[in-house]
Formats: C-alpha cells, structure tokens, sequence
C-alpha cells in the first residue's frame, strides 16, 4: 500500500512549490499589500497553516476515535522502529 507515501510527496511537492495566494479576501489583500515583502510573506505562511489546520484536527479526532487507525499507525511505527535498528520484519 504505497498510497500514503505517495500523498506525503505530493503534499510536500505542493508546499515546496506554492506561489503566492490570489484568492485572500478584499481586507486581507489590501493590508498585504500596504506591507513588507517579510509581512506578506509571513501572512502567506499563515494563510497555510489556517488552511491545514482543521485537516490536522481531523487526524487527531480519527485516531482517538478508530481503534483499527491507532493499531494501523502503532504497527507502522514500529516497522520504522524495527527497520531503523537494522532487523528485517
């Protein structure tokens, strides 16, 4: 199952190569724009954070919720756990 993986590259591809955001609303725009580049930098830093947030929330409720994800993310840490101390599972 290399799905996981692969939407962790994605993610990465897509924050590593993300332009500045055209979609803020009137107010949010025309104090960027009377800003700093720092200033419009850091609120574009935010605006990715606010979005992620909620995806992150999310995660949490579903493995305090799901028994079956808890089990499915304790036993892929401990293949990474396994596989970093050199033993083949």
């Amino acid at each position: 199952m290399r799905f996981p993986g692969f939407l962790g590259l994605a993610l990465a591809l897509g924050l590593l190569a993300s332009s500045p955001a055209a979609a803020q609303c009137a107010l949010c725009r025309d104090a960027v724009a009377a800003s700093s580049a720092e200033t419009r930098e850091a609120f574009n830093y935010a605006i990715l954070g606010l979005a992620f947030a909620p995806y992150g929330i999310a995660g949490i409720a579903a493995y305090a919720v799901s028994p079956a994800l808890r089990a499915f993310v304790r036993a892929r840490f401990a293949r990474l756990r396994l596989k970093g101390a050199g033993i083949n599972s």
